[in-house]
């Protein structure tokens, strides 16, 4: 059962194919996620999706193949799902037999806020959904800049049309070989498209949150990725 008292957990993996991104490969292993890791006992939000080839900004992460973003009702849940889930594990077993040496880096964080907006998948011939994710280094990492940068963004950056879903938090540091920890505050945001997402760029709100921010990011780190077609799934 759900303990009220804690947070949501967000989980996002980021898959580099040792063996070549062909699309076949990359394909079957999206689908392999599907079919393995997308329901488990208190698992909210699935997406799968694969490397937005036409993001070209100096700041983006382009060293994976496949993306995978898991919202979780909190802690215990995703244990159960990491540790006792027997899909997981059949999935580690399956991929690790066709395609050996994949490797993964994992993002985890605590929801302070996550908001739903139009979250159905897109129809047949629509362009993808994109998930645009931003892990933010902060210069002061005190519980008090992380609360109130927090705040900064969900003011403005929250909200914006075409946004499916907004969802941002602090490091949950799981101390996992595979997890990433170089980070304070973890964004994402699902779009409805692309073209979504360059009209909340160039937004008034957009424009006002840098220097709303001055001086409080020391690096900041972006995936962007496109959504396989029908792989929206919620709770």
């Amino acid at each position: 059962m759900k303990d009220s008292s804690l947070p949501k957990m967000m989980h996002s993996t980021y898959f580099s194919l040792a063996m070549g991104s062909t699309p076949g490969l990359r394909d079957s292993y999206m689908d392999a996620c599907t079919a393995y890791l997308s329901t488990s006992e208190g698992m909210l939000n699935f997406w799968i999706a694969q490397l937005a080839e036409d993001m070209f900004r100096l700041e983006n992460d382009r060293n994976f193949n496949v993306a995978m973003n898991q919202i979780f009702e909190d802690v215990k849940a995703f244990d159960h799902y990491n540790s006792n889930d027997t899909s997981h594990s059949q999935f580690v077993v399956e991929v690790d037999r066709w395609a050996p040496g994949t490797g993964r880096r994992v993002y985890d964080s605590f929801l302070t806020d996550l908001i739903y907006g139009d979250n159905t998948p897109p129809a047949p011939g629509q362009p993808p959904r994109l998930m645009h994710s931003i892990y933010f280094s902060l210069t002061d990492k005190s519980a008090e800049s992380i609360k109130k940068f927090t705040a900064i963004c969900v003011k403005l950056l929250s909200g914006h049309p075409g946004t499916c879903v907004f969802a941002i938090g602090g490091l949950a540091n799981m101390k996992r070989d595979v997890s990433i920890a170089n980070y304070d505050v973890a964004m994402n945001i699902l779009w409805k498209s692309k073209a979504s997402y360059s009209a909340y760029l160039k937004s008034k709100q957009h424009d006002e949150f840098f220097p709303a921010t001055k001086g409080m990011i020391a690096d900041t780190y972006i995936f962007d990725s496109y959504l396989m077609e029908g792989t929206v799934a919620s709770a």
